[in-house]
């Protein structure tokens, strides 16, 4: 699964055009980007940018911002629909998006959160990207997203065990990761809950390693348009036999 071919991916506020308050790239449309509450004028695609501002701010100013928006999302359903967080998303203002239970996009760039227990009431959840999830120690409340059809979790470091993600039985696009930049790879137990997911089409895991080295699972999944995964040394199938069997992406 390229992310070419997944204009929902990525949306990195330096490689995106803005102009005029907005937020070129995504959906190819514009998308209104803001930084303070009272800039949001009801809109339900919505790209946020609070934090990581500069000297245009006062460190008293740049945290009245935040808890600006941790206080409009804590107070329940909004009209926004698809959220963008382009910049760091400190963890008190990713809890606070438990009272979002409108949603049916969310991406968050990167943060500090580590519990994702704030997202298991999002029940209309149709697509999900957390990047930087370096701290995320349990992915056991995504598997309450029984609506999800695009899963994107990269950054992992600190959570080993997948296995709740076997419950996503509607999961058409899944890309799990490590860190491809640095490069830092992830270690997991097993990745054998992804038999469960049998309408998957498009697959990418990437910087990321099974360390039971079983990655069988891939050819029960009879749906699977483009597949992607990281060579292992050991693994079973080896990689070249995965790459012949299967609808493998550039």
């Amino acid at each position: 699964m390229s992310t070419s071919a997944d204009p929902l991916n990525e949306l990195d506020a330096s490689a995106l055009s803005v102009k005029g308050g907005s937020v070129r790239g995504m959906r190819g449309r514009g998308v209104p980007m803001v930084t303070e509450v009272a800039e949001y004028g009801g809109e339900e695609v919505l790209a946020v940018s609070c934090t990581q501002l500069g000297t245009a701010y006062s460190a008293a100013q740049a945290r009245r911002v935040v808890e600006e928006w941790v206080e409009f999302f804590a107070a329940g359903p909004s009209g926004v629909r698809d959220l963008e967080f382009v910049t760091r998303t400190p963890k008190r203002l990713f809890a606070a998006l438990r009272g979002q239970t409108q949603l049916q996009r969310l991406a968050v760039k990167w943060g500090d959160y580590e519990d994702l227990s704030s997202l298991s009431e999002l029940e209309n959840l149709r697509e999900l990207r957390l990047g930087g999830a370096s701290r995320v120690t349990s992915v056991e409340p995504l598997a309450c997203l029984t609506t999800l059809n695009s899963l994107v979790v990269e950054g992992l470091r600190r959570a080993h065990d997948l296995s709740p993600l076997g419950r996503l039985r509607g999961l058409k696009s899944l890309e799990l990761g490590g860190d491809w930049k640095s490069p830092r790879t992830a270690h997991v137990q097993s990745i054998d809950f992804l038999r469960h997911l049998t309408q998957l089409e498009d697959l990418l895991l990437h910087t990321i390693v099974a360390d039971d080295l079983e990655y069988t699972s891939l050819l029960a999944l009879p749906r699977l348009k483009s597949v992607r995964v990281m060579e292992v040394r050991g693994m079973n199938p080896p990689h070249a036999t995965l790459r012949r069997m299967l609808s493998w992406s550039a």
